[in-house]
C-alpha cells in the first residue's frame, strides 16, 4: 500500500510533472500518440445495449487510459512473411541483451509514480531503454518523470496490463521475467507463426487465445478487430483450422453433457428453478419431442446426464442472437453472448471452450458481404424479426484459432500470459 504523501513532496511531484511535461511536449519520438486516441463507432442498440462502457476502435488505434486495450495497433495483419521476418529481428535484439548480460532485476517495494525519487529508478530507466519502451530520456536518473511513467505505460501496454503508468507489483513481476525466459517464449511462438501462416486464404479470421482478439483480414489488411472471451484453464479453447460455412441466428443452444454434469446440474441443486428462469427444456432423446419434469430427476446424480437439454432462443440464450459454425471435432464455434461486461476485464478466460465475440454483428456483415444480394438492411431484418434463422457462406472463409502469447505488432514485441502453460517456461510471471 502507498504510503500517504506530506505537502511538501506533492509539491516536488508537481514540479517534477510540470517540468517533464515541458520537455516532453518537444519530444517528437515517444509513443504515447498511439494510445491516446480512440475512434468512436456506431454500435448496434439491438446487438450490445447492455455494452456501453467502451466502443472499440478500429485496428489502427488503442486507448490507454484503461483496461479496454485492443493490442493489434497496425492495419497490417502480423500472420505475414514480412512480420515473420521482423519477429526474427526482435529476437536478435533480445539476444543481444542477453550477450550484454541481460537486465537488472527490479527489487522495489511498494510502488513508485510520478514524482517519485529513489536510486532504483535508474534501474527502471536501464530496464525500460534496453527494451525500447524509453526512446528518449531527457529526464533526471533518479526522478520518476513523465519519460519513465510513459516508458511504463508502453510496457504495459505490450505486455497486457492495464497500462497506468504506475509500477506495481504486476508491472514489477513483468519487468522481472529473464531476457533467457523471454527468448524462449520468442522462440515458440517463431514456430507457432509459422504454422498458423500456412493454408490462410486472403480473407481469413484468426483469433487468439491468449491475446483475446480476434482479426478479420483481406488482403493482409485488418477490416475489423474485436475482443473475445475464450476458454477457461480447466475448459480450454483448441487449436483450431477450419472453414466458416453458415451463421445461425437466434439458435437453440443443444447443451452438452459435460455443462449439464459440471454446471446446471450444480446449479439445480441450489435453485431448483434455475432452468425455468433460463429458459432449458429437457428432452428425453435428439428428437426434442417429449420433455422431462426436472422435478423427476436426481440432480445429485448422473442421471441428468441421461437426457438432452436445450435452451430456446431469445436475448437471453446463452449463444446471444447469433452462432458461427465451422466444422471441428471440438463442438466449439463462435457466438454472441448476453453477458457483455465480461468484455470489460482485461484478461477473458471465462468460456467452456467456445468463443465469445464482442460486436458480432460488425463480423457477421463482413462474413456476409460477399454473399449475393447481402446487404445490411437484411442483417437488421433479420434481427427485428427476431427467428431462429441460418444463413449459409456464398464462398467459405478459413479461420485459425490460434495460441500466440508473442507477436510483433508495428516494430513492437508483445507479450502475454501462457495461460494454458505452453510455453517452454514454467510460468511467464
Amino acid at each position: 500500500m502507498r504510503k500517504p504523501q506530506n505537502q511538501p513532496r506533492q509539491l516536488i511531484r508537481s514540479f517534477f510533472y510540470f517540468l517533464s511535461a515541458c520537455l516532453y511536449l518537444n519530444s517528437t519520438n515517444l509513443y504515447a500518440n498511439i494510445y491516446d486516441q480512440i475512434d468512436n463507432l456506431d454500435r448496434s442498440d439491438l446487438f450490445y445495449v447492455e455494452d456501453l462502457i467502451f466502443d472499440p476502435s478500429p485496428s489502427s488505434n488503442a486507448h490507454i487510459g484503461d483496461q479496454f486495450i485492443l493490442p493489434v495497433t497496425s492495419d497490417e495483419t502480423i500472420l505475414t512473411y514480412e512480420s515473420y521476418l521482423e519477429f526474427n529481428d526482435i529476437i536478435e535484439r533480445y539476444q543481444k541483451i542477453l550477450k550484454s548480460g541481460g537486465w537488472q532485476e527490479i527489487k522495489i517495494d511498494g510502488e513508485l509514480s510520478i514524482g517519485d525519487v529513489s536510486p532504483d529508478i535508474i534501474i527502471l530507466r536501464n530496464r525500460l531503454k534496453m527494451t525500447n519502451d524509453i526512446v528518449e530520456d531527457r529526464g533526471i536518473p533518479d526522478i520518476f518523470d513523465i519519460f519513465v511513467e510513459e516508458g511504463l505505460k508502453k510496457f504495459q501496454f505490450r505486455h497486457g496490463i492495464t497500462p497506468t503508468g504506475i509500477l506495481d507489483e504486476i508491472t514489477k513481476d513483468a519487468l522481472n521475467v529473464p531476457v533467457e525466459d523471454k527468448l524462449k517464449i520468442l522462440g515458440a511462438n517463431k514456430t507457432r507463426l509459422l504454422n498458423y501462416m500456412s493454408g490462410l486464404g486472403s480473407k481469413h479470421i484468426f483469433v487468439n487465445i491468449p491475446g483475446n482478439y480476434l482479426l478479420a483480414v483481406n488482403e493482409n489488411k485488418i477490416e475489423f478487430q474485436t475482443k473475445v472471451v475464450v476458454g477457461r484453464d480447466e475448459r480450454q479453447t483448441p487449436i483450431i483450422s477450419s472453414n466458416i460455412y453458415e451463421i445461425n441466428f437466434f439458435p437453440f443452444w443443444h447443451i452438452p453433457e459435460s455443462i449439464v454434469k459440471k454446471d446446471i446440474a450444480k446449479s439445480m441443486q441450489v435453485d431448483s428453478e434455475y432452468l425455468k428462469k433460463n429458459n432449458i427444456l429437457i428432452y428425453q432423446d435428439y428428437y426434442y419431442e417429449d420433455t422431462i419434469n426436472p422435478d423427476y430427476i436426481d440432480w445429485y446424480s448422473e442421471e441428468p446426464t441421461l437426457f438432452k437439454f436445450r435452451q430456446n432462443p431469445g436475448y437471453s440464450n446463452s449463444l446471444g442472437v447469433a452462432k458461427i459454425n465451422f466444422a471441428n471435432k471440438h463442438a466449439v464455434f463462435l457466438h454472441d453472448t448476453p453477458n457483455k461486461s465480461l468484455f470489460s476485464d482485461g484478461q477473458r478466460f471465462f468460456s467452456s471452450g467456445c468463443v465469445r465475440v464482442q460486436n458480432i454483428d460488425d463480423l457477421i456483415q463482413w462474413l456476409l458481404s460477399p454473399n449475393k444480394g447481402w446487404t445490411s438492411n437484411k442483417l437488421e431484418n433479420i434481427l427485428s424479426i427476431a427467428q431462429t434463422t441460418t444463413v449459409r457462406m456464398d464462398i467459405e472463409i478459413p479461420i485459425k484459432i490460434g495460441y500466440l502469447t508473442a507477436w510483433n505488432d508495428n516494430g513492437l514485441v508483445h507479450f502475454r500470459e501462457d495461460i494454458y502453460g505452453k510455453d517452454p517456461i514454467k510460468k511467464m510471471n
